[in-house]
């Protein structure tokens, strides 16, 4: 097979991470009423060798602990794809969040969040924020949130090398539909404007279907769309992919 071919799809595979400006935390995000531990894993590798090699390894890792008020994340995510010395796809992020329940209602959050990505021509980028969470609906099979966060960006590019440093304001409307047993539908779009600028900002949308395969294994059908209107050079404004993984939950 052509090794064209097979980059493009690994590369749809693993597009929500590399095309990504935005790190999707809702849709690992696990909403329950319980206390402890909680956590999903997602793991990738694949080997191939024909007329040329081409090397795959994907990893998601999410951990999630909490107590009565408080609620604790680590979300880590890595994708590489390489043929020889060619590398096509290489990209990684850390994201540390923690949230207190001040009432049923209102959460305060606070993240930070450390990423490169060599296809956004992103050295790397540095985020903290701090904000509120409002659940404003919450039925049997129904919930949904809104948050409007205050975020400091710090953004080094590649080629050329330049440095930014924005503020900016990161909002989120989020909703999870039970279907049934089987199935859970999880929608979130984000908007990130800078605060001195509104026409620089960026949207980023996430569906994802998750289909219960056994009491620990999913399938997650995944849609994702992001807009940036000020993107880094040679990157395009929008972005758009479909793509699948097994997620394994405990």
């Amino acid at each position: 097979m052509n090794i064209r071919i097979i980059v493009f799809f690994v590369a749809l595979f693993y597009s929500q991470s590399i095309f990504s400006q935005i790190m999707n935390i809702e849709n690992v995000r696990i909403k329950n009423d319980t206390t402890g531990m909680d956590g999903t894993v997602e793991l990738s590798f694949q080997y191939i060798k024909n007329t040329k090699e081409l090397l795959t390894t994907g990893s998601k890792i999410h951990l999630q602990y909490k107590t009565e008020k408080s609620l604790y994340l680590l979300l880590t995510n890595y994708s590489l794809a390489k043929s020889g010395s060619t590398e096509y796809a290489d990209a990684g992020s850390l994201h540390l969040r923690y949230n207190y329940k001040f009432k049923p209602w209102l959460t305060a959050e606070i993240f930070t969040q450390l990423q490169y990505n060599n296809s956004l021509n992103i050295s790397s980028r540095w985020l903290n924020g701090i904000g509120p969470r409002s659940k404003i609906m919450h039925y049997k099979s129904f919930v949904l949130y809104a948050a409007v966060l205050y975020m400091y960006e710090y953004e080094k590019l590649k080629d050329p090398e330049i440095i930014n440093k924005d503020n900016r304001l990161s909002a989120y409307i989020s909703f999870t539909l039970k279907i049934n047993d089987i199935l859970n539908f999880i929608y979130t779009c984000y908007y990130q404007p800078k605060i001195v600028d509104f026409n620089d900002f960026r949207i980023a949308s996430y569906a994802d279907l998750k289909v219960k395969i056994s009491k620990n294994f999913y399938l997650k059908i995944s849609h994702f769309y992001s807009f940036d209107t000020n993107p880094a050079a040679t990157i395009p404004k929008s972005t758009h992919s479909i793509s699948n993984a097994i997620s394994y939950s405990f």
